[in-house]
């Protein structure tokens, strides 16, 4: 009887509340490295909407064939260790730094990344990728995906496309192991620099204004 009020408890944290995430990919390196355990916490999106810098967990498109006939022991098997971070979520899901909210303009110039004509300090990237894409305006009610490693990520930039605001899982709050990467993770909430001199029309940035990044707290 107790194990069974374990596993609903399990199954009740893991739907609504928090869950441990492996990371398979080196997509978001430097940020989450391969084999890196992450807890992503499910409350936050409930009272307000993503914001550009978070890292997020959603559900995107299967790229492996997940018709695979289970028993219902191997499926609370493979729950609790999901929820425990010892099997790798489903194929499903993915990690991702938001970058454009509904409406926004995405504009990449030799891998400068540009939202609504103002380009990003990324400290967070580390790898270059002299690549092009855009511009392009993200729908409503979708957001707009990119890896920390842009090389090597699969992101809104291709196969992945607009996210669904609905898919959003959760919000990465941090890593819990191994315990030398152990550690919270900061958002990135970004700061419109218009300290140039030149003027700009209204609604528009002034010429040379960035988005400057300030660290923020998970909380």
């Amino acid at each position: 009887m107790l194990l069974v009020i374990a596993l609903v408890l399990a199954f009740l944290l893991r739907t609504f509340v928090v869950q441990v995430f492996y990371i398979p990919s080196s997509s978001m390196e430097p940020t989450l490295s391969v084999n890196d355990r992450m807890i992503v916490e499910k409350l936050t999106y409930r009272f307000r909407e993503p914001a550009r810098g978070e890292i997020v967990v959603f559900e995107g498109e299967s790229l492996t064939d997940t018709a695979v006939d289970d028993t219902a022991g191997d499926r609370i098997v493979r729950v609790v260790g999901q929820f425990l971070g010892v099997v790798p979520a489903s194929a499903r899901d993915f990690v991702k730094r938001v970058i454009g909210l509904p409406g926004d303009e995405i504009l990449i110039e030799q891998g400068v990344v540009s939202v609504n004509g103002v380009p990003l300090d990324e400290p967070y990237v580390v790898f270059d990728d002299p690549s092009d894409y855009g511009p392009v305006v993200v729908p409503e009610g979708t957001l707009f995906f990119l890896g920390d490693n842009r090389p090597n990520s699969s992101d809104s930039r291709r196969s992945l496309g607009f996210v669904p605001r609905d898919k959003v899982v959760g919000r990465s709050y941090a890593i819990i192991w191994p315990f030398e990467h152990a550690r919270l993770l900061t958002g990135v909430e970004y700061e419109l620099d218009a300290t140039p001199q030149s003027s700009a029309p209204e609604g528009r940035p002034a010429a040379g204004a960035a988005l400057h990044p300030r660290l923020i707290g998970v909380g």
